[in-house]
């Protein structure tokens, strides 16, 4: 698999929020109709910006849903996920998908999409879900005379307001810390013009931390503390990458990795320095790989180990799987189930893939009826064309969805996990592993369909 390195790389993102919930007439045995939408822009640049929509039903249980706004400044959206949007002027519509279609009282989903704007980009101020209009709380009128004062011919029955359910929010309520001193960010930092306008949609989005030997144990330890420690003051959530497994890459381009004997005492090291509650992706491909090469140790027993570490140190921790054109599901599920989740949350998938987002998703959805119904992540930074059946430095590639929090259907989060930009190793043409490769970073951005 690909190279990883240290860097990371988290878009700061203005959050705009509108809320709100419908008002309906009810008969006695039903709850009114009702819910609350929060859209929240997560990114803006020249001619385009990102956003989040989280929808809350709060009044009957509904099996498929349909959430319609209107833009006022003529936006247009370009690019949606985990819904299915039509767009006729400036009337929006997203349908639900069949996995995400059935809300309970007080259920939550969330979709997300990229959109392209001139001149101003305000935020909506009304929606509907299933023709309802959302305003934020649930009011129930009684269609008699019962209601809880005496009316008299010319009264009007009192209105009682019913009280909004407590919402269970997803894991992240603040987004994911954009880090200003990685490679991307400083090549854009450098550059003007078009260049500079491609390499800020890599540099000014979320991206991962890696942290491995290539410094020893005190020095990542340093790093991590100065990392989650700027996102902790910044009220965002931290993405790290642990990357020192032994047997690390069976001595492929990212080969290395700490000694079996010392492996425990540098997770407690980095784990020492972790700040806040980041999220956490441990050890790529290191399950992926298990006995696939020698000096691994107790590779099993070494995640088992990490896991504790950084979760009692406050870390989220998901254990990578590799990818869904790699190991089977059964076989994937076996290995997480090996490892156990008595402190990791869930798995990652595609690391430094290109696998499309629907084929993770439903290999993920197959590995999480298998384990249990753990959650999981998809690393979506390099993936926004697929993949053409490589893995080192594929040329064609494009960025994929920016990161956002799902919190449905068995997926916590789309993320990137891979900093794109940085070279996968001395292959089809490129520098060493996690050297910055300007040619292909503005390629990928190039290619991007946002």
């Amino acid at each position: 698999m690909s190279q990883r390195r240290k860097a990371a790389a988290l878009l700061s993102a203005s959050l705009l929020t509108v809320t709100g919930v419908g008002l309906v007439t009810a008969t006695t045995a039903q709850a009114a109709p009702g819910c609350r939408v929060d859209y929240s822009i997560t990114n803006q640049w020249s001619s385009g910006f990102g956003a989040d929509v989280a929808v809350t039903n709060l009044g009957d249980p509904v099996t498929s849903w349909t959430v319609e706004w209107t833009f006022a400044a003529g936006q247009k959206v370009t690019q949606l996920w985990n819904g299915t949007a039509t767009q006729t002027g400036t009337t929006v519509s997203v349908a639900s998908l069949p996995w995400n279609g059935s809300l309970s009282t007080g259920a939550r989903t969330s979709f997300g999409f990229n959109g392209s704007w001139s001149g101003s980009n305000p935020v909506p101020t009304s929606f509907r879900l299933n023709g309802t209009a959302c305003t934020g709380t649930v009011t129930t009128t009684s269609p008699t005379a019962t209601a809880t004062a005496t009316p008299t011919s010319t009264a009007t029955p009192t209105v009682t307001p019913t009280p909004t359910p407590t919402v269970t929010p997803p894991p992240v309520t603040s987004g994911f810390y954009v880090d200003p001193t990685t490679q991307a960010a400083r090549a854009a930092a450098a550059a003007s013009g078009e260049t500079k306008t491609l390499l800020d949609k890599i540099g000014q989005t979320p991206q991962g931390y890696w942290v491995g030997d290539w410094a020893d144990s005190a020095v990542a330890a340093a790093g991590v503390a100065d990392y989650t420690g700027r996102a902790l003051a910044a009220g965002k959530t931290a993405l790290l990458v642990v990357y020192a497994i032994p047997g690390r890459d069976c001595g492929s381009y990212s080969g290395g990795g700490v000694a079996t004997s010392e492996y425990a005492r540098w997770i407690d090291t980095v784990a020492a320095g972790i700040k806040g509650k980041p999220w956490v992706v441990l050890e790529p491909d290191a399950l992926a790989q298990l006995g696939d090469c020698s000096g691994q140790g107790d590779r099993v027993a070494y995640l088992q180990y990490a896991a504790k570490a950084l979760t009692l140190k406050g870390a989220r921790v998901y254990l990578d799987v590799g990818h869904s054109s790699w190991l089977g599901a059964s076989e994937a599920a076996r290995r997480l189930n090996l490892v156990g989740f008595e402190y990791a949350v869930g798995f990652a998938l595609n690391t430094s893939n290109y696998q499309t987002t629907a084929a993770s998703t439903a290999y993920g959805r197959t590995i999480s009826g298998l384990t249990g119904g753990k959650t999981f992540v998809i690393d979506t930074s390099r993936n926004g064309n697929g993949s053409n059946g490589e893995w080192c430095n594929p040329r064609g590639r494009a960025l994929g969805e920016r990161p956002t929090a799902v919190g449905s259907g068995g997926l916590d989060a789309l993320l990137w996990v891979k900093l794109p930009g940085e070279s996968d190793g001395t292959c089809n043409g490129g520098p060493a592993a996690g050297r910055w490769w300007q040619e292909i970073a503005l390629e990928m951005a190039r290619n991007a369909k946002w």
